[in-house]
């Protein structure tokens, strides 16, 4: 009687996620940003142009605070904001398993969060909220398929 002994060989290989480079997802960031904002801009430029007055009040605030939204105050805001965008996305590239998944679903539920601040501002019209969530929508819509397919193609 023979007995043939087969070994089988396992291989194991490790699946090495590839990132996207950083100097490349800071410029897609910035360029996201500036895009973002002149957008949104152009959009309370419209608004305004048809004739709405544009008037916000502090968040949760009393409605002697209102006051007239600056031109500019969009862009600000979109820049002051995609500070943390970015940094967030540089901490999902080199940590999450699928960063640009996780952007993805982190971004949206932040810009879902964000759109309550022009909901609760005390002393603001149905116009100026509806124009307020616009815009968070536009930049939203801009920023982040840009940031997401630079960090899905790695």
């Amino acid at each position: 009687m023979t007995t043939i002994l087969d070994t089988a060989t396992t291989t194991t290989t490790t699946a090495t996620a590839t990132r996207a480079p950083y100097s490349r997802l800071l410029k897609v960031s910035a360029g996201a940003t500036v895009v973002a904002g002149v957008a949104a801009e152009a959009w309370v430029a419209l608004v305004r142009a048809i004739g709405v007055e544009l008037r916000v009040g502090d968040p949760f605030g009393d409605a002697s605070s209102v006051m007239a939204l600056p031109t500019g105050a969009c862009a600000t805001s979109i820049v002051m904001c995609m500070v943390l965008g970015t940094a967030l996305a540089v901490g999902l590239n080199w940590k999450a398993r699928r960063p640009a998944h996780t952007y993805v679903v982190v971004a949206s539920v932040l810009t879902f969060v964000s759109l309550g601040g022009p909901l609760v501002a005390a002393g603001t019209s149905a116009g100026t909220k509806f124009t307020l969530i616009v815009a968070h929508l536009i930049a939203a819509a801009v920023i982040i398929p840009l940031v997401a397919r630079t960090l899905r193609r790695g």
